[in-house]
Parts: structure tokens; sequence; C-alpha cells
């Protein structure tokens, strides 16, 4: 079914400068409506399905049937039997509600989010003396909450009491253009200076220091309202459910009907996932901090050291504040019934999944063998609470158990909990004389935070109560950086040292090229090994243990493939247990490093003053250099943990284009 998004943008922006003596004014606003425009057809239509499912099952007096056949076979002709003659097992459509009615059918979800953006900035250059400027200025960002046009909009009633300390099982949905309450607090001072120590224009040194608001992207939108309950609903026939019934297709499909009124209040049933703003949410920011020494070596030769440092503030997170809750009594209940596995240990009678299930063994067959075996204990609350929790008013168990709002799966909460550090030397020279223009730049840096993800989707944390865990070594990082670039006029025609006597249409040929490199070399990418296991409350999976030097890797080509770990290093790693994170830590270990080298040629032919033909020659990887992914991270899979199965970037690639300019 169809679906799409368009977001046009109107922008207003006005600058004006003035100059009085040593002060040069500057003065602007830039204003920005968003419309943020989606619809999904999604369902709309009745979807028609011909499974052997919901009494869609044939007669056994029909076709083959005993010992004639298989019983694969049997269901393959059952399969058969049914998309010939039309068979229908179900019959669904999707119905969509402005939380107050559902529509027709056959009415597509519409949505028209609006943004008002807001940012006036003031800037005084004052020049003190001749070798000295002082940059003064603030700006102010005011970003409205989103809503929308035809007020599709909803939120929970209790929106203010939804943390990680609430427990409530009476949450409605309601109605709501105001997800969360206007920052108006957004004021960003700016200062920075220019200095020429020895006023030869030679010698510079700057600094800076700039508070800078970071808008929420429009994914943080769309997450919230496409899980918000109750604008949706699916209908569900089954036409052969009754016993002995025949109804196809050509006998007229049977229509799901339209819903009477949105579920705006879900069951504690565990089955949802509602995602909300936090109503007092800020615009987080960024503090920005540069401090540059450049230098004039000799003529059109500068070299340039300096230190850029960046700390965010109040970044915007998502938590699930559901998260299950397995400290305490139920590790204690699942670490016994472990033991009885084990070694036969006895389980005490108070034991909780004993007092559930009845006993140890119905425990261990009602939620898994193998995941006790591999101490999951995250998937074992899973399946106990979405699945079990019928069981629990016979057993005096209460419904907060394992979470704090039992109508919901995940109740995903958007906040100000994020962090980051970003700290570097950065180093540059560049040249720029004659026929060479050349530019390297260096930079040695760390980035640390404690979530790298900014609202596009949730991703879950090692722990969404305690997101101190989660600080690391952030997922851009690059330790090093090393670019460079040059372009090179070959001295090859007339008034260049070789063929300087060259005939014009010899000139035309071969004189004038222009050679291109352009150079990227930098280290690998972060990677987080993981066990495969959901063996914490968190739905992220725990981390794998791992003790020894976390500076492994390298690439290794096989027989059978190319490893990035060895034997060796991959048997430092083992599966974290019950309750435990694991040792070896987010984000602890990096991949291969990456370089590259382009090439390109280029010439201009002069054909007239006002037309010229550009002929360019372009290499990309010039040399074929393998630039190989991280390798596969997770333990539960052996074969592919520690082996690299793909690339970045391309093989080598050569082009020639052709371009007319008139």
């Amino acid at each position: 079914f169809a679906q799409g998004r368009n977001s046009p943008v109107k922008e207003f922006t006005e600058n004006i400068t003035a100059v009085r003596g040593l002060h040069t004014f500057k003065a602007g606003a830039n204003i920005r409506y968003t419309k943020q425009y989606g619809y999904n057809d999604g369902g709309i239509y009745p979807n028609v399905s011909f499974a052997r499912a919901s009494g869609n099952i044939p007669a056994a007096t029909i076709g083959p049937a005993g010992t004639t056949i298989s019983s694969a076979d049997r269901q393959r002709f059952e399969d058969l039997y049914n998309d010939l003659l039309g068979r229908m097992s179900q019959v669904t459509q999707t119905f969509y509600s402005d939380l107050e009615k559902f529509q027709a059918a056959g009415k597509p979800r519409v949505r028209n989010y609006l943004f008002h953006e807001y940012g006036y900035f003031f800037q005084d250059d004052w020049k003190i003396r001749r070798n000295l400027t002082l940059n003064l200025g603030i700006r102010y960002e005011f970003n409205g909450v989103p809503f929308e046009r035809d007020k599709l909009q909803g939120t929970l009633d209790k929106a203010a009491q939804v943390n990680s300390a609430s427990r409530l099982n009476d949450l409605t949905i309601v109605r709501s253009n105001k997800w969360y309450n206007n920052d108006y607090n957004n004021f960003a001072p700016r200062i920075g200076f220019a200095w020429d120590p020895k006023g030869d224009g030679k010698t510079s040194l700057r600094g800076g220091y700039g508070i800078y608001y970071d808008r929420f992207i429009g994914a943080t939108t769309s997450y919230v309202d496409g899980n918000t309950p109750g604008f949706s609903q699916v209908q569900t026939v089954f036409p052969n459910a009754a016993p002995g019934a025949d109804v196809r297709a050509g006998d007229a499909i049977p229509l799901p009907q339209q819903p009477p009124a949105p579920q705006l209040q879900l069951p504690n049933n565990r089955q949802n996932t509602i995602g909300l703003f936090g109503p007092n949410i800020r615009t987080g920011y960024y503090q920005h901090l540069s401090l540059t020494l450049q230098r004039e070596l000799f003529r059109n030769t500068v070299i340039e050291a300096g230190y850029v440092g960046t700390r965010g503030v109040k970044l915007f997170t998502d938590l699930n504040v559901n998260q299950r809750r397995i400290e305490g009594d139920f590790l204690q209940a699942f670490r016994e019934i472990q033991a009885f596995r084990a070694t036969g240990a006895a389980v005490p009678a108070s034991n909780t999944l004993v007092r559930i299930f009845g006993s140890p063994a119905a425990a261990v067959t009602s939620i898994g063998a193998s995941t006790f075996g591999d101490g999951a204990a995250g998937t074992a609350a899973d399946t106990l609470d979405r699945n079990n929790y019928t069981r629990y008013p016979a057993a005096g168990v209460s419904d907060y158990y394992l979470r704090n709002f039992p109508q919901y799966n995940l109740a995903v909460l958007g906040g100000n909990d994020g962090r980051s550090y970003y700290n570097s030397l950065q180093l540059s020279l560049r040249r720029q004389q004659g026929a060479l223009k050349f530019y390297a730049n260096y930079t040695f840096s760390k980035t640390i935070d404690n979530i790298s993800v900014d609202g596009n989707g949730f991703t879950a944390p090692i722990d969404n109560f305690n997101l101190r865990l989660n600080r690391a070594i952030a997922d851009p990082d690059r330790p090093h950086v090393f670019n460079s670039s040059i372009i090179y006029t070959l001295p090859i025609g007339q008034g260049r040292r070789f063929g300087t006597n060259l005939s014009r249409w010899a000139d035309s040929l071969i004189g004038g090229w222009d050679l291109g490199v352009l150079n990227i070399w930098e280290s690998g990418s972060t990677m987080t090994l993981s066990s495969g296991r959901q063996t914490v409350g968190s739905t992220a999976n725990a981390w794998a243990n791992y003790s020894g030097d976390r500076s492994i890797g390298r690439v290794d080509r096989r027989g059978n493939g190319v490893y990035w770990l060895n034997a060796d290093e991959i048997g430092r790693f083992s599966f974290a247990g019950a309750g435990q994170i694991g040792t070896s830590g987010r984000n602890a270990f990096r991949g291969p490093r990456y370089f590259n080298i382009d090439l390109s040629l280029v010439k201009t032919f002069r054909i007239h003053e006002a037309h010229r033909v550009a002929l360019r020659w372009e290499f990309y990887n010039l040399f074929n250099n393998p630039n190989f992914a991280n390798p596969g991270t997770s333990l539960v899979t052996p074969a592919s943990f520690g082996r690299i199965s793909a690339m970045t970037g391309q093989p080598r690639i050569m082009q020639i284009a052709l371009r007319y300019d008139f």
C-alpha cells in the first residue's frame, strides 16, 4: 500500500549590518515554517489470506489422505486447494480514527504536522586595536511545540506522571495538540577574539566560546505519533472458522465492519508500545570552545594548530520507563530454577515462579529450558509478564511485578538525559602558490557520550534506569583522521616548463591539464561486542564478558574468508550470566581503518569567450584498496563472530565526463 512524506519549508531570513566607528553591528532573523505531511494507505483495503489457519483446512475426505501421502505433501495439497478455489482463512482491514470515531473504510491515515521555529541574533565586532578584534553576540531561538493541523494528535492523560518511579495501570489516551510545554529560555551567548600579537599579519591567535541549541529532528514527532494507540485498529473476519464452512472468494468477500469507537484505555496486557514526550522537556544545547594559533611560515604557506571542544547538554534521549524490573525477587527466583536444572537443588515453595506455575518443572516448560540454560533472564521476564500475567492473581503476585505500566510493553519517554563530550587537537597545513595548491589536516580527538542516537526510532541502552552505564566512547568517534588534497597544474604547454613552443592545436590537447588528488585516512569505527542474549531488564542484548587488552583485531585473510579476530582473541569472550550486563562494555573495540585515494585529471578547452568544454577523467579508490566493514559482533552466532562479511565504500571506479559550459 502507498505511503509517503513531504516536508515543504517556508523560510524567511533578513540580516542587517551597520558600521559605527570601531564597531560593526550585525543583526538578523530567521523564521522557518515547516509542514511535515505524511500519508499511509496501509491496510485500508481488505486483505484476503488463503492460509491453512482459522478453520480453513480442507476436510480430510477431500483429496489424497492417510498413508498414500506424506504429511508435508498433504499440507502442500491443502495450500494449493485453498489457493485455487479461493478458500479464505481471514480478511483483515485497517480503520483509522481521530480518537473519537473511526473513518469510513478505505480512508487513509493523513498527518499535517506544523513546526514553527524562530531565530534572532545580534553581534558586535569591536576592533579594539589594529591587531585585536573582539566578537560579542547573542542569539535567541524558539522552537515551538509541533502540532497537527487537524488535531489528529494525542497523548496520555497522566503524561506528567509517567517516569521510571511511577506505577500506573489506568492511563488513557486523550486528544491534545500540546505534547510538551514550550521552552522560552533559549538564549545563546557568543564571544570570540582574533589577535595578531606582532601586528605583521603573519600570526593570528583566535578563540571563541558559544552556545548552540539543537532542535528536535522531525523523526521524533513521527515516532511519538506512530506509537500513540487509538489512531488505528485492525478488524478481522474468519470466513471459514465455523465447522464445515466452505466460503470462497467467488462467493463474495465478507468485509470487516467499522469499529464502533477507539479504545483509549488499553487493558493490562503488555502488548502495545506508547511513545511520548516528557511535558517539561527542554531544547538541548552544545557548548563550543576553540582556541587556534595560525602562522604564515613563508609566502602562501600557512600552518595552524588548535584545540576544539564541544560539550552536549540536555540532549534528546528516548528511554523505556517500562523496562522489566528483574532485579531482586524475580532474578533470585530465576537463578533458583537454574540451579534446579543444573544440579537438582531444591526450590523453596516461596519461589515466585513456582507460585505462579505450580512447580519448578512447570516453570521450565512454560518459559523454556533454553532460556534458563542461556541465563536470559530478560527474555524469561518478558515471557512471564506478557504471556502469563493472568496467573498473577491466583499466585498473589502484583500486576506491577515486572513493569511500571502493565497496559504497555514499552513506554518510550523523550527526555533530556543525553550528554556528550568532544575534545580535539587539530593541525593543518595549507599552501597556495602558482601551479600547486595543497591542503592537509590532521585531527586527534576523543568523543564520549551516553547515547549516540538522535531520536530516529528507539534504540535501547543497556539499562534505561541507569544511563551512566552507557557512558563510553561514542559511535562516531575516530581518534585519528588525516585528510589531504592536492591540485597541481601539469607544467606542460605554452608558457610552461615543458612544451613552451607547442603549436596551438597541440597545446589545446596536451597542455593545461590539472591533476587532483584527494586522500582520506582514518581510524576504524567503534563496535560493541554483544552476547546476543537478553540477560538484563533492558530489551538490549547484554554485552559479552571479556578479559584482556581491548586493542585487538587485525585483517586476517584466510582460505575460508576474512577475519578480524583470531581464535585466541575470540576465546577471551564469554556469555554474561543472568542479571549481568557483561564486562566488555559499550564501544570498547574498534574495527578496520579506512583509507582511500581519489585522483582526477581535468582539462578545459576554450571554444569561445563564453563557451568552454571541460573533460574530466576520474578515478575513485585509485589503488582499489579494500576497506573492510566491522566484523560480526554477536557471540551467539559463532560462525560470524569476529568475521568480516562486508565492505565500506566502493572498489576502484573510473569514469570520464564531458561538460559544456556556456
